[in-house]
């Protein structure tokens, strides 16, 4: 499985890449939606995009609209990621045609289970806490 990560926070990406990786799928990164859409238009091998909502230049939002025009990118699952939790925030998103939205800050556990609520099964472990600590 390959995840597209765009975020201008190459932080953020570091970790995220680090969570998805342990969680056994394969990382590209991007660090604005024009450089996402770009490298879509490039490669379309990508089995789930990953987006911030709060990006300069192209918001989030922005990114999923422009890639929902896309005939190929119409049914790719979209989680996105933000500190924003207010409904209106979580309603545009939707409205633009994110599959799931995940708070920050978040755990390995929580990127799978939204993972496995997008239908894709992670394959590496998530560390989950011990129930005997």
């Amino acid at each position: 499985m390959r995840v597209l990560i765009v975020d201008d926070s190459r932080a953020n990406r570091m970790i995220l890449e680090k969570m998805l990786k342990d969680l056994g799928l394969e990382t590209i990164e991007a660090e604005s939606g024009a450089d996402a859409i770009w490298f879509l238009g490039e490669d379309a091998n990508i089995d789930l995009i990953t987006v911030d909502y709060h990006m300069p230049k192209m918001t989030g939002v922005q990114f999923v609209r422009l890639l929902r025009e896309k005939p190929e990118f119409k049914s790719t699952p979209v989680l996105m990621i933000s500190m924003e939790a207010r409904p209106e925030i979580r309603a545009q998103a939707l409205a633009a045609g994110v599959n799931d939205f995940l708070e920050k800050p978040f755990t390995e556990e929580m990127i799978a289970e939204k993972l496995r609520s997008l239908g894709i099964e992670p394959s590496g472990t998530s560390n989950p806490p011990d129930a005997g600590a």
